[in-house]
């Protein structure tokens, strides 16, 4: 039985929009309209982000949808051994991609390409192989030059794809050769420096050890040694010189620690939102700047309220970016899917909008992704696939396309882009 609180939500959600006198303004002062503003004018009192042209209009969910502009990369992701994409800095975009349609299996047969954001033009960066990681702050890829035919093609007697790290020059926009001391110190798979009996680990970031490794210049964070009572230590922030008590229990800190710029500090777990489970589960998200301190911030209750109303299939999950935090919901547009922009107590959705905005395609499966979005280093701009709006033939008729959003105002972003520091 709906509980009285859910029926009164999907009541409202269900009501016929009503006609609205929108305020605009544009460059020759303030207008009225009686429906959306017109092209090249801003709602008065829109949300930061919204574009000009771009009233917002209520969700099937009951929240404000307020699309921000799509970037088409036109780039086919490998959903096959997913092929990552990753950010370099912020403007440019890698993606390990097909790199021969005409290959017997072309999933196995892979490139690198960059994708320039402020030319929207793309440029091969290896032509041969695939990203196993990244670290934007070292401007350090790791990577593999050659094809996956070795390992799964039967009877193939192609050669073994070689691991390889490579240093992006912001400048040049070209991938070289980094010195001999990343490859004796780096971790090949995860781009990060552990400790040397942990540099041979086949999945560190997936490791059991009760350890989670930040950028050299900030310790680890690490837990389980006995006090002097004898009893085990919760997790503290560790340094060569310091050691700083942190106010988390370990349920705090997922497996997927990753460092956000953008705030100073990391992104220690995700949020979550599960309806499916007796009680609902919910779960901040819960970020340490580089100093130990815990900042957590829970889905507001609008938004959950507004998921379950409209039926969201699976659990909602966010995370950090500049503006704010950014919900992921999978599942349809008509039953809440999509990404919503959250500031405060307030939301909205930027992408996946009931109206399918200008690059978004309509039907059911329009906003599904291979894998989680990537956010840009100073966290203004994130990166996702989906399928493309204009259907395309051939072998990639299947394939979604990367696609960008950016979530600052202009000139609100943190450059980040060309920092590189030493392997130390």
């Amino acid at each position: 039985m709906l509980r009285p609180l859910t029926l009164i939500v999907l009541a409202i959600a269900n009501l016929p929009a009503l006609a609205q006198i929108q305020k605009c303004q544009g460059p020759r002062g303030t207008s009225y309209s009686d429906g959306n503003c017109p092209a090249g004018t801003t709602p008065l009192g829109a949300p930061a982000g919204v574009r000009p042209g771009a009233a917002p209009t209520e969700s099937a969910s009951g929240v404000v949808d307020a699309p921000l502009e799509i970037v088409e990369t036109g780039i086919p992701v490998v959903t096959q051994m997913i092929g990552k994409f990753a950010w370099l800095d912020d403007d440019t975009l890698a993606v390990t991609t097909f790199g021969d349609p005409r290959a017997k299996v072309p999933w196995m047969v892979r490139k690198i390409v960059a994708f320039d954001i402020a030319t929207r033009a793309t440029a091969t960066l290896v032509p041969r192989g695939f990203m196993d990681c990244t670290n934007a702050e070292y401007n350090l890829v790791g990577l593999e030059i050659g094809d996956l035919e070795s390992r799964f093609a039967i009877g193939s007697k192609a050669a073994p794809a070689v691991q390889q790290f490579q240093l992006w020059n912001p400048d040049t926009h070209q991938l070289a050769p980094a010195p001999a001391e990343y490859k004796a110190a780096w971790h090949t798979r995860a781009c990060m420096k552990p400790s040397p009996e942990d540099l041979g680990t086949a999945d560190l970031l997936g490791s059991k050890k009760p350890l989670r490794y930040l950028q050299p210049e900030h310790g680890v964070i690490a837990w389980g040694d006995l006090d002097s009572s004898g009893h085990p230590e919760g997790p503290s922030l560790r340094t060569p010189r310091r050691k700083v008590a942190l106010a988390l229990s370990i349920n705090d800190i997922s497996h997927d620690v990753r460092f956000v710029p953008f705030r100073n500090g990391y992104q220690l777990a995700a949020g979550a939102h599960d309806r499916a489970m007796d009680p609902p589960r919910d779960a901040p998200l819960v970020t340490m700047d580089v100093d130990g301190h815990i900042a957590r911030h829970a889905i507001p209750a609008s938004l959950t309220r507004a998921l379950d109303a409209a039926g969201a299939p699976k659990p909602a999950g966010m995370i950090a970016v500049k503006p704010g935090d950014l919900v992921i919901q999978p599942g349809a547009a008509a039953n809440g899917g999509g990404l919503y922009l959250v500031q405060g107590e307030r939301s909205r959705r930027v992408w996946c909008t009931a109206k399918p905005a200008p690059g978004q395609a309509g039907g059911p499966d329009a906003c599904a992704m291979s894998q989680p979005p990537a956010v840009s280093p100073d966290g203004c701009r994130v990166a996702f696939d989906a399928r493309p709006a204009t259907a395309v033939a051939g072998v990639f008729a299947d394939a979604p396309t990367v696609k960008v959003i950016t979530l600052c105002e202009p000139g609100k972003s943190a450059a980040t882009a060309g920092r590189k520091k030493s392997a130390r």
